[in-house]
C-alpha cells in the first residue's frame, strides 16, 4: 500500500511538472531564493531575479550574502542582457552588470570593512531536456578590485508553471574560495 501511494505521488509530481511547464520554453521571468555553500564553513543565502523587458532584452539582479567566522560579505550584480532562442530547446544569453562587494570583518574585537564596485560580464545557455527538466551553464568575468573568472552548471526541475527547484555547481578558475553549490527555489511569473 505504501509503495502504491508513493508511486502515485511521484507520478503526479512528474506529470504536473511535465504538463504545466511544457508551454514555458526557457523562462527568464523569475525570482529565486538560494542557499549557498562554498565549503570550509562558508555559507549563506542569495536572491536572484530576471525580468524580460522585451522579447529579447532582460533585466537581471543577483544578491548574495556569505559568512565565515568573523567575515561577512555582500555582493550585488545588476544589469541588462540579451537572449536568443536558437531552437525550441536551446536559448543563449549574455549580460553586462554593475558589480558591488561589501566585506566586513572583526579582528580582536575591532571591526573593519571595505567595499568596492566594478563590472561583470557573463555568457551562457539554457537547454530544456524535457518539459520539466532544464540544464544551464554560464561563464562569468568579474572585475572588482581583482579579476576573477567563474563558471556555473545548473539543473532546474519545474514542479509546475509557477515554481521550480534548482541545483547549481559553481567554480572559480583562479581560486578555490568560490567553489561550491547553490540550492534554490524559484517563482516564475
Amino acid at each position: 500500500m505504501k509503495k502504491a501511494v508513493l508511486a502515485t505521488l511521484i507520478g503526479a509530481a512528474l506529470f504536473s511538472g511535465a504538463t504545466l511547464a511544457a508551454d514555458q520554453g526557457s523562462d527568464f521571468d523569475r525570482v529565486e531564493a538560494r542557499f549557498i555553500d562554498y565549503g570550509d564553513d562558508v555559507d549563506g543565502f542569495g536572491l536572484d531575479g530576471r525580468v524580460m523587458l522585451s522579447e529579447s532584452i532582460y533585466f537581471t539582479a543577483d544578491y548574495a550574502h556569505t559568512s565565515v567566522s568573523s567575515l561577512d560579505m555582500d555582493e550585488v550584480l545588476a544589469g541588462v542582457g540579451y537572449k536568443h532562442e536558437f531552437s525550441e530547446k536551446f536559448t543563449g544569453f549574455a549580460d553586462v552588470n554593475l558589480a558591488y562587494m561589501d566585506v566586513d570583518f572583526d579582528v580582536n574585537g575591532q571591526s573593519y570593512g571595505d567595499d568596492d564596485t566594478g563590472y561583470a560580464v557573463q555568457i551562457g545557455g539554457v537547454y530544456r531536456l524535457t518539459p520539466a527538466v532544464e540544464f544551464s551553464g554560464l561563464v562569468r568575468h568579474i572585475d572588482i578590485d581583482d579579476d576573477d573568472q567563474q563558471f556555473e552548471l545548473a539543473a532546474r526541475w519545474y514542479i509546475n508553471s509557477q515554481f521550480s527547484l534548482s541545483a547549481t555547481y559553481a567554480d572559480s578558475f583562479d581560486s578555490d574560495n568560490r567553489d561550491g553549490y547553490f540550492l534554490g527555489a524559484a517563482w516564475h511569473f
